[in-house]
């Protein structure tokens, strides 16, 4: 058995078996050693980027290729799949794990006697492309240069080119996080959520994808060279561009919300916050016409800050971005409602 386990690879699992949730409201991938991500709905993702790429130029669609390669590349390390040759088609179990990410088919195409590429995805070519150069480069154990030779939104078609056998630079470390054995065993439970016949994840007919949140990391040390500016000046800035391509794409989601009083921002922390990974609310205030939040979370605070900006957005019609005060265990948020 140990023998057959070693031939055929590791095991793809279905996204529903793979997904923990913990108690501090975020989910982890057990197929990404654990990492915590995103559960967003595709068309969300690709508001978001298309608004940093508006902020910051179409270049953010290459460094989020090169991203979305380092952490696939990551995660196939991590799991120790055994993949080999050309074709995706005779890779085992990457249909699976290609879809739960958001993404359509990656197929092998013969024009002339060139071998070429196509990805579709539900989320952004760039992401499908990145994605599937790292898994091409795991199955041919040898570095490869892709090139994208057309590309919209949905799909890319790419060109390979073999390089060097293994021993290319490994991807930027980023920080893990771990988590105790017994709260991992908490499966993902969500009614409304489908997983279709080719194991992609649907919320009400639309798209789901599995979004790591150390591709945001790895998205901004990708994208140095967009933000010219001292290490902590550019975090800042990085982090302004996505809380309010966050808080756009929520806003364009036409999610409903409805705040009565303080208790009511506890119920969008599971609503909004905990049900997709995006962490916990401990307490919300009102004093002064000023709310107060206070929330942990795994993802970069600015993701789950421009997700509570959109929903006083959507209750009150006054955008308004908070201060930010880090303590101990997480953030607080004051936002002023004055005015």
């Amino acid at each position: 058995m140990k023998f057959l386990r070693r031939l055929l690879g590791t095991t793809v699992p279905s996204p529903m078996d793979r997904l923990r949730v913990t108690e501090t409201g975020s989910i982890i991938d057990t197929f990404r050693s654990n990492s915590p991500i995103w559960l967003v709905r595709s068309d969300t993702m690709v508001s978001i980027v298309n608004e940093m790429s508006e902020k910051l130029g179409p270049d953010v669609l290459r460094t989020l290729r090169y991203a979305a390669r380092d952490d696939w590349a990551m995660m196939l390390n991590e799991s120790k799949i055994n993949w080999k040759g050309t074709d995706p088609s005779s890779w085992r179990g990457f249909d699976l794990l290609w879809r739960s990410d958001g993404h359509l088919h990656a197929s092998l195409i013969t024009d002339d006697q060139v071998a070429r590429y196509v990805v579709e995805s539900t989320s952004l070519a760039s992401l499908a492309s990145g994605s599937f150069s790292a898994a091409l480069e795991h199955a041919l154990q040898n570095n490869i240069r892709v090139g994208v030779e057309s590309q919209n939104e949905g799909v890319a078609f790419l060109s390979v080119e073999k390089m060097e056998p293994f021993g290319h630079e490994s991807p930027p470390p980023v920080q893990k996080n771990t988590y105790d054995e017994k709260i991992s065993e908490n499966t993902l439970e969500i009614d409304e959520i489908e997983t279709d016949s080719d194991g992609g994840l649907m919320l009400f007919n639309a798209h789901l994808s599995i979004v790591p949140f150390r591709l945001f990391t790895l998205w901004k040390q990708s994208s140095s060279h967009l933000l010219p500016l001292d290490d902590d000046e550019a975090t800042n800035e990085w982090s302004k561009h996505l809380c309010e391509s966050v808080a756009k794409a929520f806003i364009e989601s036409g999610e409903m919300i409805m705040i009565e009083d303080e208790a009511s921002w506890v119920e969008v922390g599971k609503n909004q916050l905990s049900r997709w990974g995006l962490g916990i609310i401990d307490s919300a205030s009102m004093l002064e016409n000023k709310l107060k939040i206070r929330l942990r979370s795994d993802a970069k605070y600015c993701i789950p800050t421009g997700i509570l900006t959109a929903c006083l957005e959507r209750a009150t019609a006054k955008r308004v971005f908070p201060k930010e005060t880090r303590f101990d265990s997480g953030l607080e948020l004051v936002f002023d409602l004055k005015g």
